[in-house]
């Protein structure tokens, strides 16, 4: 059985607006590329999981605000996979970092929601933990990911990637 149609993201192939862009120089950002797909890919396995956990959260004893908890996770959620296309269709190791930045945050702050939610009773330690070990694969696919990132002359306005 074929579980991929369950997927709610796009296959990597689909971004045809990626292929388009460096169309004839594609063998310059070859290993760029091919880093954000490993790094597109392993987020479209942890999607489901997390998508999964959401839907076993329940309110507990001691805690009446799963469905709340379940949007923060949603947030962080979604805002992942628009971020690694959105570096990959720049050039501008600027805006890279800058997405690559957001990436970290929202996984970080998911992580931190899900783990929460364990805690107070409303998702299951077991599930949480197996989240945590995808993300931790998902860690050194990110560190890849921003090690093909090419510095350029480029200035930051704001200072921060410098």
């Amino acid at each position: 059985m074929d579980l991929d149609h369950l997927n709610s993201l796009p296959e990597w192939n689909d971004h045809k607006l990626l292929k388009r862009m460096y169309e004839g120089e594609e063998w310059k950002m070859k290993k760029q590329m091919d880093a954000a797909e490993a790094l597109y890919n392993k987020w479209r396995e942890i999607f489901p999981l997390v998508e999964s956990y959401c839907d076993t959260l329940q309110d507990s004893v001691d805690y009446e605000h799963s469905e709340q908890n379940k949007e923060l996770i949603y947030q962080n959620l979604f805002i992942v996979a628009p971020k690694i296309i959105g570096a990959a269709g720049t050039s501008s190791y600027v805006l890279k970092m800058e997405n690559a930045s957001v990436i970290r945050h929202n996984c970080r702050e998911l992580m931190e929601q899900v783990k929460f939610a364990a805690l107070v009773g409303a998702g299951e330690d077991k599930y949480a933990e197996a989240i945590e070990e995808e993300m931790d694969k998902f860690r050194e696919y990110f560190r890849s990911w921003v090690a093909t990132f090419v510095k350029d002359s480029d200035e930051d306005e704001w200072g921060l990637y410098v």
